[in-house]
């Protein structure tokens, strides 16, 4: 199977929608029946906070991932001299 590679934008705004359909969707199943843009502004906010923790979290990875990457180049590399 071959594996999808998405850019990072495309995989912040995918999370968002995923995010914003969840919280909709489990905000219409609520039985109490509050009004539909308290529950269409609860849902956007739940899911601006969880994309942007998750974007910071991404952003942290991909970082530290190059430079681990880097690492183990600078490694590989002295390796080849001994």
């Amino acid at each position: 199977m071959k594996k999808v590679h998405l850019k990072p934008w495309q995989l912040y705004v995918s999370m968002f929608i995923l995010l914003l359909a969840i919280g909709v969707f489990m905000r219409w199943l609520d039985p109490r029946g509050m009004p539909w843009t308290d529950n269409l502004l609860q849902s956007l906010l739940g899911a601006v906070l969880f994309t942007v923790g998750f974007t910071i979290g991404d952003r942290y990875r991909r970082k530290n991932q190059k430079h681990r990457e880097e690492v183990m180049k600078q490694l590989k590399d002295k390796e080849q001299w001994n």
